[in-house]
C-alpha cells in the first residue's frame, strides 16, 4: 500500500511539474565574443580579453561583462534558421530597472549591438564556434 502511494504521489508530482526545452541546439550556452570584425574599414578588434560575454537558455539572452564594467542586460530573442533577432532588452543594473530607451544603446556597442531591436545573419554555428554578422560588422564568438 505504501509502495502505491509513493508511485501515486510522485505520478502526480511529475504531471504538475512543466518542463521546458529549449530547441535552439548549438546555440544554447555562453559564449565569449572573440573578436569584431569592421566590415566596411576591413579592421579586426581581438576581444578576447574584454570579458564580455552572451549566456543563452530558451528564450533569454544575457549580454555581460565579467570585468564588472557594466551590468547585464537581458533579451529575448527569434532564432530562425539563419536569423538571428534581438528585441525587449532590459538592464541589470541598480537603479535602471526596466525597459532600455532606444536611444540609451551605447553601452552595448561592445556587444555588437547598437540598436533595442538588432538582427542578425548567422554566418556559423556549432558546437564551438558562432559568427554573426550584420550590416557593418562581423561578431565572432568561442564557446564557453
Amino acid at each position: 500500500m505504501k509502495k502505491l502511494l509513493l508511485l501515486l504521489t510522485l505520478c502526480v508530482g511529475l504531471t504538475a511539474c512543466e518542463v521546458r526545452t529549449s530547441d535552439n541546439g548549438d546555440f544554447d550556452g555562453l559564449w565569449q565574443l572573440s573578436a569584431i570584425d569592421s566590415l566596411g574599414k576591413g579592421r579586426t578588434v581581438d576581444m578576447r580579453s574584454s570579458g564580455e560575454y552572451w549566456a543563452v537558455q530558451v528564450h533569454l539572452l544575457e549580454v555581460r561583462n565579467t570585468k564588472g564594467s557594466h551590468g547585464s542586460v537581458y533579451f529575448r530573442f527569434d532564432f530562425i534558421g539563419d536569423s538571428l533577432k534581438l528585441r525587449s532588452p532590459y538592464y541589470d543594473e541598480s537603479g535602471e530597472g526596466g525597459q532600455l530607451p532606444e536611444h540609451n544603446v551605447s553601452s552595448l556597442k561592445a556587444y555588437g549591438i547598437d540598436r533595442s531591436e538588432q538582427g542578425y545573419k548567422v554566418l556559423t554555428l556549432e558546437s564551438d564556434e558562432m559568427i554573426l554578422e550584420k550590416e557593418d560588422v562581423r561578431l565572432n564568438f568561442r564557446k564557453y
